[in-house]
């Protein structure tokens, strides 16, 4: 059996899933010349202050000094950069008792900026115009370094759209079809960027607005303040309301809060509303801008959004956001479950469209606008592919047919596998390397060959129906819902064991009661756990609401009324359930922060259990209407990634009353359903009973025009040593160092084989370079929180 730890890159793949298949800082510095902090300078002109030095002079026995190394400039450099360029440059000297001497350089931060490899007493620092902040040049002579720090300031404004860029080209749709098609323009929906504004009477205007906005009601719906963004995603849409209902202009301003990044681009209403006559009311960041933003900020160096508005010849603003930007990327595969999807029609009875609905499996690789086919088919109701389970290295899945039986598909990058099993397994959990599945009935099986179950054991004597189960992501442990057996009142707790293979027994034991619910009303229920990265702690829906189909033992409902929140226990007792708040959309009160509808729309959706009017059709309760968590395996940039399922609004772009998610009984392709996949950053040094979430973002590339549920973030295949990499945890054995040619490539060995970096691998909390800032969580360095 493979290691789960076999497969290292954290990438996610989003399945959408359902019950079975008929539910739904400047100087003045230009050239090559250097400038410091205070002010003006050239060449490589010597200063005494700042710098940072480790191993200092060196003396003789006698205690005389030998030897000053110096390396100059040695006070902080402020460059400032155009974005996109790799001037002005910044050259240091060494010296030896005020002689040049031959040094071996090189930097910290190789995406900010490089210096020629090699020895020599003059170095050349070189911006890579793709990324702001802060880089330290290092010098080491005799077993002695001394670092110069830079901080690199990126700048850039723009009028429209540049149409030279392919990223942002591709956030201009051709056509009408195109704005729904997929996960809409950009994978976020709207209308994309918008031309050059031409008149100069307007862009006066933004620049000197006439008021805030408070006058005019103006305020941002999506995305939220205090959202935590991870890097190399999608860049999101801008979405604001006001009384003035249109706009003729936008200006957006994004700079971080240390000036390591400062861009702001005006745009006019983007030209395909011309042909729609809709309203002017959203715009996204280019993402050009968006990667080269999240790329420069990081943890305390936030990253603030300004909008400004152009109405009749006058500008109201600006409105503002401050986001964290955590320093990790989030890559890999998405793999969610769809209801109403274009991608596989295999039900006939849809209101819109040709008629026709597919429920399937489908896959977002992490940048991609749309999803990919991953399981079902085009056809009848054989074809029907959902209610899946995925192993967390992402080599396999379990899907549910339309008529109870299961398949497993072997994934790979290009495709997928399908194979028929003797078992059926309705959301099984899968051990992490997808070598097993144990069945809600308690079946342990083996994957893909099912026919003969493996011998487990302690399992029965708590319950022999476990709703919802899951593994830690290390396989150790195990978290369902009993539906009964031995333990009072099963229905309302949450039971996480041990989990034991030994010489081929199969052991579960130690059960423990981690969420229990019992003399609150019936409806109140714990199910769809799932693991934080290190497997000490589970997040978990929490129901308050059955809904229309009632309260059966068997499943936990998002639909038809069904209410729910995201809740956090940890894996030793029941007594540290802690909601999570800001995830769900509440402040610290507890009160709602999300944005409602002033006018109500109303359809029928006569599928979904309710006639013309729609369940809370002016979206005020959307805060109970989160369901089905999972968590990325491996933690990044100080936090745990939770991606779930949420019928609220998602800004001004999925409207539609929020149960409204059947295509059966709505115009799935004339309105959007805001049944949609949703991710939060979750604090690793989170405590019980303080809410240690953030405020949730739309995820970027599911489809559109489908009610999208039950996501699972997966790891890619890891790289072998020798090919490029941006972090270990993309690597086979764990490292990712600079090769012969400078540039990164996995390796077998730590940094001068001492200690492991961020997201490298570790076997406990000291192998890790800083163990004051930094944990060791399943098998990597991870930030002990957000920095």
């Amino acid at each position: 059996m493979q290691s789960p730890s076999r497969w290292l890159t954290l990438g996610f793949v989003v399945f959408f899933s359902a019950c079975n298949c008929s539910n739904d800082l400047t100087v003045g510095n230009t050239g090559g010349g250097s400038a410091t902090a205070g002010g003006a300078g050239t060449g490589g002109g010597s200063s005494t202050a700042g710098g940072t030095a480790t191993g200092g002079g060196t003396s003789n026995a006698g205690g005389t000094t030998a030897s000053v190394f110096d390396v100059q400039p040695a006070m902080m450099q402020v460059l400032t950069v155009p974005l996109g360029a790799q001037a002005p440059t910044l050259t240091f000297s060494s010296t030896l008792n005020g002689q040049p001497v031959s040094a071996g350089w090189n930097v910290d931060q190789g995406s900010i900026g490089q210096v020629a490899p090699g020895t020599g007493s003059n170095v050349t620092f070189t911006p890579s115009g793709r990324v702001g902040g802060l880089v330290r040049v290092r010098a080491g002579l005799n077993g002695q370094t001394l670092e110069r720090v830079i901080l690199v300031k990126l700048e850039s404004t723009q009028n429209g759209v540049d149409l030279t860029d392919p990223t942002q080209a591709a956030q201009v749709p051709a056509g009408v079809p195109a704005l729904t098609s997929g996960g809409g323009v950009g994978g976020i929906g709207g209308e994309g960027l918008g031309p050059p504004v031409t008149d100069s009477a307007i862009l006066t205007a933004l620049s000197t607005p006439a008021g805030n906005g408070q006058a005019q009601n103006l305020e941002l719906l999506y995305p939220y303040d205090g959202t935590v963004f991870p890097r190399r995603l999608l860049a999101p849409n801008v979405m604001w309301r006001w009384s003035m209902g249109d706009a003729d202009a936008v200006k957006l301003t994004l700079a971080t809060s240390t000036g390591s990044f400062r861009w702001s681009g005006t745009f006019g209403r983007p030209a395909i509303l011309t042909t729609t006559g809709g309203a002017f009311i959203r715009h996204p960041i280019p993402q050009s801008i968006w990667r080269a933003a999240t790329d420069t900020a990081g943890g305390s160096d936030t990253l603030k959004l300004e909008v400004t508005l152009a109405r009749g010849g006058q500008a109201y603003g600006p409105v503002s956001q401050t986001w964290t930007i955590a320093p990790a990327r989030l890559t890999g595969t998405i793999y969610y479950n769809s209801y109403g999807t274009q991608l596989a029609k295999n039900y006939p009875g849809a209101v819109g469209g040709d008629g026709q609905f597919g429920g399937a499996v489908l896959s977002i690789r992490a940048g991609d606008p749309g999803p990919r086919l991953t399981a079902g088919a085009n056809g009848g109701p054989s074809e029907c592919r959902v209610c899946h389970s995925v192993a967390a290295n992402g080599s396999r899945l379990v899907v549910q047919h339309d008529d109870g039986r299961s398949s497993a598909y072997d994934l790979t990058p290009t495709g997928s596998t399908e194979t028929v099993l003797a078992a059926r397994a309705e959301f099984p959990a899968m051990y992490p390397d997808g070598t097993m599945m144990l069945a809600p009935n308690g079946t342990l099986s083996p994957l893909p060959n099912s026919a003969t179950p493996l011998p487990a054991t302690g399992l029965s004597a708590i319950s022999t129906s476990i709703g919802t189960p899951a593994f830690s992501p290390d396989g150790k442990k195990l978290v369902f819902n009993p539906i009964n057996g031995s333990l009072a009142n099963p229905a309302q707790k949450l039971v996480v064991m041990d989990f034991e293979i030994d010489a081929g027994t199969y052991t579960f034991s130690n059960a423990t009661t981690v969420a229990d619910f019992t003399g609150q009303p019936a409806e109140t229920r714990p199910g769809w756990g799932a693991f934080f990265p290190d497997g000490k702690s589970v997040v978990f829906h929490k129901q308050s609401a059955a809904g229309i189909d009632g309260n059966g033992l068997g499943d936990l409902r998002s639909r038809k009324g069904a209410k729910a929140e995201i809740a956090w226990t940890k894996t030793t007792d029941a007594a540290s359930v802690t909601p999570l708040n800001k995830l769900n959309g509440r402040n610290a009160a507890g009160a709602s922060v999300l944005p409602s509808l002033t006018t109500p729309i109303t359809l029928a959706c006569t599928a979904d259990g309710h006639a013309v009017g729609g369940i809370d059709p002016s979206h005020a309760d959307d805060v109970n209407l989160n369901y089905e968590p999972t968590v990325a395996p491996i933690a990044t940039g100080g936090y745990a990634w939770v991606v779930f399922t949420s019928r609220r609004l998602y800004g001004n772009v999925a409207q539609i009353p929020p149960f409204c998610s059947d295509p059966r009984g709505v115009d799935l392709v004339q309105n959007i359903t805001p049944k949609k996949l949703w991710v939060a950053a979750v604090d690793l040094s989170g405590t019980p009973g303080n809410d240690f979430s953030h405020p949730a973002f739309y995820l970027p590339g599911q489809e559109l025009l489908a009610g999208n549920s039950r996501a699972f973030w997966t790891l890619d295949p890891c790289k072998n040593d020798g090919n490029g990499c941006e972090t270990g945890d993309e690597c086979c054995n764990g490292y990712c160092q600079p090769g012969d040619a400078g540039t990164l490539v996995c390796s077998n060995t730590p940094p001068t084989s001492s200690c492991s970096m961020l997201q490298e691998r570790c076997m406990a909390t000291a192998d890790c370079c800083n163990p004051n800032m930094t944990v060791c969580v399943n098998g990597f360095c991870a930030l002990i929180g957000p920095q």
